[in-house]
């Protein structure tokens, strides 16, 4: 009884991580600072806390954010790797000249860039957001063998911004997008995120109690059942280690990740008609 658990916000839209790359190239800082930033944060960085709906998004959290981004031990770190690679150094080279050359701390407008990548995982991927609406309507017909689940990182946004008002396009695209899930599991409504084992079960759990209101025997989900796409490599080593099957969704390749998922699921997604 398979089920596919999809994180909505990293693989049917286009990532997020797409604007700190724009980001990057278009201010001259070496790609990669970002991302690196918020992961050696985890797991009490601003971004974490964010997610798992510990702090509200205010000025308060992008002062934290901002400090985050600028700590100077952190970026010499990363620095050094960056020389590493760029110049194909041993580490304790570019750590040497790292030591003496390494650039000030790149200066982040931390909320444009925040704004910036929720603008863009708001535009559907041409690549997955088709082949969801396939699993879409494999899963209606399913009769319980394919129940479709969100499985993502979230933030809460203020009351009054326009993503929460369904009367604006922004706000109904996103409600739209939801809609297409059975089940749909947000890190900062539950205070649980990727990639700690304990959003995974739960996610499951109530994955088991959706089919089980539907009347279908939800007893049998297990996590082998789970096909988990995701694009970032410790969300996806999670998946593995708790027994779900995984694909990566990897930025600008995510033709690739549908026709992986289409192998494994035995569902035409990219041409014909989604059957079982």
């Amino acid at each position: 009884m398979p089920s596919i658990d999809t994180g909505l916000t990293h693989t049917q839209v286009i990532s997020p991580f797409q604007a700190i790359l724009d980001y990057e190239r278009a201010n001259g800082i070496p790609p990669g600072w970002v991302n690196h930033s918020i992961s050696a944060t985890n797991p009490n960085g601003a971004w974490q806390k964010l997610e798992r709906g510990e702090v509200p998004l205010d000025k308060g959290w992008f002062a934290e954010f901002k400090r985050d981004l600028s700590d100077e031990k952190r970026w010499r770190v990363f620095y050094t790797k960056h020389l590493a690679r760029e110049r194909k150094e041993k580490g304790s080279d570019a750590a040497e000249e790292a030591a003496y050359t390494a650039p000030p701390v790149p200066e982040i407008d931390a909320e444009w860039l925040y704004w910036e990548m929720m603008r863009i995982a708001r535009e559907p991927d041409p690549h997955m957001y088709p082949a969801l609406k396939k699993l879409r309507a494999a899963a209606d017909a399913s009769n319980g063998k394919l129940v479709i689940a969100a499985m993502s990182n979230t933030s809460i946004f203020p009351a009054d911004h326009a993503f929460n008002d369904v009367s604006t396009p922004e706000g109904k695209q996103n409600a739209e997008l939801k809609g297409l899930f059975d089940v749909f599991v947000s890190s900062a409504h539950v205070g649980l995120r990727k990639p700690a084992e304990d959003i995974y079960f739960y996610t499951l759990g109530r994955v088991a109690e959706f089919m089980r209101q539907k009347g279908w025997n939800g007893e049998d989900v297990r996590m082998s059942d789970v096909v988990f796409l995701d694009d970032i490599g410790g969300n996806l080593r999670t998946g593995r280690k708790v027994g779900m099957q995984t694909v990566k969704v990897t930025l600008g390749k995510t033709d690739e990740a549908v026709k992986e998922l289409e192998r494994i699921t035995g569902i035409p997604l990219i041409d014909g008609k989604a059957k079982l």
